[in-house]
This record gives C-alpha cells, sequence and structure tokens, in this order.
C-alpha cells in the first residue's frame, strides 16, 4: 500500500481550513461518549426533535416506495411549496422554476458560488461570519472581502460600512441574518439601503436566511419584496428545512433566484447528488406546507433561554453580551478576561476541560475576545451551564490575582 505521505492532494484541499465549530462539537459529543457530563453550548443545531407530523411523512415516503430518483432539482411540488412558502411568509415573487432543491443549506451557497463566482472575483461578507461562507468563495475561485461590523453598533451589517469594501471586481454581497454568530439583524430601512448599495454597484445580493424564521420579531417583509422588485434577477436566496424545523440530519435546502441560475445550479448538481434524499423531500414538502405551530412555539422557548443565559453571563464582573434578534446563539464580549497573548480558542480549551462546557471561541467568526455560546439545549443544561461558567470565571480571575 502507498505510504500516505507520498499522495498528492489537490491544491484546493490545502486552501480550506476545518470547520472549527464541528471541530468543537466532535469533541464535546467525544466526551459524552466516554461518559463526561458535557454542557454543549457549542451546537449549531436545534436540541428539538424533528416534529412527528414531519417524521411520519418520512416514514410514509419509506413504506411507499418513495426511494428512487426524484427530478435533479427536486419535486416539482416540493420546488412550488418553497416558493409559495416564501410568497406566504415575505410576500417574494418566486415560482417553482425559479427554486432549486439541495442536499441542505450548504449545499445550496456552494451550488450559487460555483455558477456565479469566477476567478479573480470578489464576494463582500460582513464579520463576525460563519467561516464555511469565505472557504465556499475560495472553493469557487474568488476572493472573500471580509467587512467588520462593530459590537458597538450591535453587530449590524449596513450599506454604510459595506460600500468601501465594493471594487468593479465585487460579484456578489453574502449577507446572513438573523446572523450566525451574533443573531444580530437589521431593519427595514438598512435592508432597502442594500438593495440600493446592490443595485447601484450592479451586485448580487445573496440572503443566507438559514435562522430568518427564527427572528424573534417579524422579518421587514415590505423591505425584502422592494428589494425583489429593484434587483430582478440580481436577487437571491440561499435557504434551508434545518434550524426552523429541526431537521439538520434530513439534510434538506434551497436555493432560489432567476430561472437561468438556477438551471445553473441545476447543472452543477447533476453531476454532484443528482439530487436530494427523495424520502427528505417529502418530509419537507409536509413540513413546509403543514401548520407552521411548532415553528412558534420553538421561538417562544429560544427568547426564554437567550434572557436567561444572558442574564447568567451578564453576572459575570466583564462580560458583554446583547440580546439577539434570531436564531440560537448568544456572542458574549469576554476580552477582558483573556490573559497576554491568549485567544478565545485557548480560553474555551480550558473551559471545556475544567468545567466540561463546550464553547466555540470567537477566532473561529473572524472576531476574537467574544465566545459563541448556544442555547439550543434545555432550560436545565442553560442552568447548569451558567454554574459552570460562572465558577469558571471566578476560578480564573483569583488564580490571576496570585
Amino acid at each position: 500500500m502507498t505510504e500516505t505521505s507520498s499522495l498528492h492532494l489537490a491544491s484546493r484541499v490545502s486552501q480550506i481550513s476545518p470547520s472549527p465549530t464541528m471541530a468543537v462539537m466532535a469533541e464535546a459529543m467525544r466526551l459524552t461518549a466516554e461518559g463526561e457530563d458535557v454542557v454543549d453550548f457549542s451546537a449549531g443545531q436545534p436540541d428539538f426533535p424533528t416534529p412527528e407530523h414531519i417524521k411520519k411523512a418520512g416514514e410514509d415516503a419509506i413504506a411507499q416506495n418513495f426511494t428512487r430518483y426524484t427530478p435533479n432539482p427536486g419535486m416539482p411540488e416540493l420546488r412550488q411549496a418553497v416558493a409559495d412558502r416564501y410568497r406566504e411568509d415575505y410576500g417574494l415573487a418566486f415560482d417553482k422554476s425559479n427554486v432549486i432543491i439541495t442536499s441542505g443549506g450548504k449545499h445550496a451557497l456552494f451550488g450559487l458560488m460555483l455558477a456565479l463566482v469566477d476567478v479573480g472575483d470578489e464576494v463582500v461578507i460582513p464579520t463576525p461570519y460563519w467561516m464555511t461562507f469565505a472557504e465556499q468563495v475560495r472553493l469557487a475561485g474568488g476572493t472573500p472581502v471580509l467587512v467588520a461590523t462593530s459590537e458597538e453598533d450591535g453587530f449590524r451589517m449596513t450599506a454604510e460600512i459595506m460600500a468601501p469594501a465594493i471594487t468593479d471586481r465585487t460579484r456578489m454581497l453574502l449577507l446572513n441574518f438573523p446572523a450566525n454568530p451574533t443573531g444580530a439583524v437589521i431593519g427595514a430601512d438598512e435592508v432597502r439601503a442594500l438593495g440600493d448599495l446592490a443595485l447601484d454597484r450592479d451586485i448580487f445580493f445573496l440572503w443566507d436566511d438559514t435562522y430568518a424564521r427564527l427572528m424573534f420579531e417579524p422579518a421587514p417583509s415590505a423591505a425584502f419584496q422592494a428589494v425583489q422588485k429593484k434587483l430582478g434577477d440580481r436577487f437571491l436566496i440561499a435557504g434551508t428545512a434545518s434550524k426552523a424545523y429541526a431537521m439538520t440530519g434530513w439534510r434538506i435546502g434551497w436555493a432560489m433566484g432567476p430561472e437561468v441560475v438556477i438551471k445553473a445550479c441545476a447543472s452543477l448538481q447533476s453531476h454532484m447528488t443528482s439530487n436530494a434524499s427523495s424520502i427528505s423531500q417529502k418530509a419537507a414538502l409536509t413540513a413546509l406546507t403543514s401548520d407552521q405551530g411548532p415553528l412558534a412555539e420553538m421561538i417562544t422557548e429560544y427568547v426564554w433561554r437567550a434572557k436567561r443565559l444572558r442574564e447568567g453571563l451578564l453576572e459575570i464582573p466583564d462580560v458583554r453580551v446583547a440580546m439577539p434578534g434570531g436564531g440560537f446563539y448568544l456572542f458574549p464580549n469576554i476580552s477582558a478576561h483573556l490573559r497576554d497573548g491568549e485567544t478565545t480558542t485557548d480560553f474555551a480549551s480550558e473551559l471545556l476541560s475544567e468545567e466540561r462546557v463546550a464553547v466555540v471561541p470567537g477566532l473561529a467568526f473572524g472576531h476574537d475576545g467574544y465566545l459563541r455560546t448556544s442555547f439550543a439545549c434545555s432550560r436545565e443544561r442553560i442552568e447548569e451551564g451558567i454554574v459552570r461558567m460562572q465558577r469558571f470565571f471566578k476560578a480564573r480571575a483569583a488564580r490571576s490575582s496570585l
């Protein structure tokens, strides 16, 4: 057998970094499997089970032998259901021809990158950001241009801070809100201003709406409608069933945009995955077309958890953390507790080692000095996590004073 060290890998592999969020989750899962009592604040997925009626749809698909290929872009009725859901939720005008069903939200994003981003193109991304955004741009041959938002401004992405980053090589604005990792949202006026910026510079406006159905306040639907009408074929969405319907493992997402772009994504997909899982597509169809009541219940619970975890963190001296506008993350500033030369990666590792609390270091999102702290866990685990984190910070402070 050939020695692994002598194998030559493609250069694109060396250009990407492994997902730090997945690495932390893997370590937390390893410790849990070994019998350790880990409070997992690193989770990037709902702790709620997939609703029963959605699971039943998947079971029925298997029982009815709906286990063969579907059309490459997805079941026509599911594509139409996605379009209908966006029309009902946001008043956006899409048809099934403007929708492709993908194997998760990451796949939807990557399909759009491969279809639209050429070598040398730039994609402007506000930070803190989900690392996959930049990695996918690089894999497509483009250059990610990272634009820092500020804690003082609620980490809001604004046209004012994005505009200076746009050049004649800019192809796209990639906007994720509610944002991972901050939970930041933007209002109607800023949505319109960003739309005007995209129109003025003749670039694509790509909204990653992964957490949109977990907004704590109503979405600025009229602003989205205005931006879509103004931008036309330059308005794109990458979405997923994962977070809103607690379907992370089912791997169903979708991309939305002009028919020519969707056809391009379908051509690419035909040589990668063919189609998303037929069983998962049936389950997603039920998720999108059935009563959305479970979603409202989920949001109510997330709001309680966000408030409680924030209260617990604010009881720690010199920790600052804002209330998110959606999603299931807090992004506390713990920079006052870092020692000289210490990063949040070091800090998070020590927290996991000493108190068995898993968080994701802010360095993974382009902003050191912060920790992404997920409240996608039960009330009981949140209370236990608060106790452990407060004890950890107190112990570190005591050691530092010696």
